[in-house]
């Protein structure tokens, strides 16, 4: 059986990414439940998982959160991965600019390429027939 886990609103607002504040007007518009101490372990409101994941959808716990949720260091370590994961985020969206660009630029060398053979072929036929015409002249 599956025992319910309860996480702090700053738990809660980490995991999703928000702020606690918006936790917090979830809670008083009673969109969201909190209670009081279902563990008797914390003083303050908390949040089921079940209660979030209702109104956010499936809310992912990390393998170990919960035991070093209140570590400061390992709170460095968030905010260091979340920077790097922004970094990484817009470093992507770089690419997919530069890419998209490349595409078009690749586009129009090749709608060039293909005005340039069209206007070969056009050439050709021409200097054929003007070859026909100066051996029938002689």
């Amino acid at each position: 059986m599956n025992q319910e886990i309860y996480l702090s609103v700053a738990q809660a607002a980490d995991l999703l990414g928000i702020s606690q504040e918006t936790l917090y007007k979830e809670i008083q518009s009673k969109n969201l439940t909190a209670v009081e101490n279902p563990d008797r372990k914390r003083k303050h409101q908390v949040i089921a998982h079940s209660e979030l994941s209702r109104l956010y959808g499936n809310v992912y716990i990390p393998d170990g959160y919960l035991e070093y949720a209140g570590d400061k260091s390992v709170d460095f370590v968030r905010v260091a991965l979340r920077q790097e994961n922004e970094r990484l985020r817009k470093a992507l969206e770089d690419t997919q600019k530069r890419e998209h660009s490349l595409n078009d630029q690749l586009a129009a060398a090749l709608q060039n390429q293909k005005t340039l053979i069209e206007a070969h072929a056009e050439l050709t036929k021409t200097l054929e027939n003007l070859t026909r015409v100066l051996e029938n002249m002689t």
